[in-house]
């Protein structure tokens, strides 16, 4: 048995973003709710890179993205881009690792 690390760092800035720049939401614990105020992310899409890009791509110059903003977009659109933003960067980790250890992730801790 071994273990892997793979860092997702911009999770905890993400959601301190939402609420401390741009006061989408004033607590963390608000932020599913929002999310899940709307159907799907209506076509926005967040690359969350604030600083650099972390696992398993390794950036230090990528800088943050948000794309598909139409004027039919609200805040529960932005939340849900960033809670998927998470998910997919950590899906992106878990894969990498099978890739290099041809093996399935079988315990995943946060």
């Amino acid at each position: 048995m071994f273990a892997l690390e793979g860092s997702v760092a911009m999770t905890g800035a993400l959601v301190r973003w939402l609420r401390d720049n741009l006061g989408i939401i004033s607590n963390a614990r608000e932020i599913e709710q929002l999310a899940l105020s709307v159907k799907d992310n209506s076509g926005v899409y967040f690359v969350p890179p604030f600083s650099e890009l972390y696992a398993p791509h390794w950036g230090s110059d990528a800088r943050c993205v948000i794309l598909g903003i139409t004027g039919d977009v609200n805040k529960g659109h932005l939340a849900r881009a960033v809670l998927e933003a998470i998910a997919f960067q950590t899906r992106q980790v878990l894969e990498a690792m099978k890739k290099e250890t041809q093996m399935q992730v079988q315990t995943l801790k946060v």
